[in-house]
């Protein structure tokens, strides 16, 4: 699995489940996708994965940001959704939770959407529908958000 950790700026395989550092603090996840089978889907898995993740889903960008508030710690979303798309969702995000990080979920192997993503400061991962992918991104995710907490 390979995925742009902003954080770090640099192309790495995710981590392996069990070597994020014992953060115990409940980290908030929104996770924003327009299939909702697969929002649920991910929720579990992350919540399965890591019992310190407690996540909400929403199947719009509407949706994901009337759910938004400050205590919000991590937001995924989609690339692909009818009234916006991802990154335009994920940089609005920005405004209302600047401190959260945001992730970029998608089966798009489109060089310039990663290098966009970065730009604006967005994790970018490539979409894989398997639990090894789920673990490490649950232990992605509470390295950026305890990081961001500091």
């Amino acid at each position: 699995m390979v995925f742009y950790d902003v954080l770090c700026c640099s192309y790495r395989s995710m981590a392996t489940v069990g070597d994020g550092g014992g953060c115990t603090e409940v980290i908030d996840v929104l996770v924003v996708d327009d299939e909702p089978q697969l929002a649920e889907m991910i929720g579990i898995y992350l919540e399965r994965t890591d019992e310190t993740l407690d996540v909400a889903t929403a199947t719009s960008a509407s949706e994901g940001l009337a759910t938004l508030d400050e205590s919000v710690d991590c937001v995924i979303s989609d690339y692909h959704m009818p009234q916006m798309d991802g990154l335009a969702f994920l940089d609005r995000v920005s405004e209302r939770v600047p401190d959260a990080v945001r992730i970029l979920y998608t089966s798009d192997d489109d060089i310039d959407l990663m290098i966009a993503a970065r730009d604006a400061g967005i994790d970018y991962v490539h979409k894989e529908v398997s639990t090894a992918q789920y673990a490490a991104m649950a232990t992605h995710i509470r390295r950026r958000a305890t990081v961001t907490r500091r």
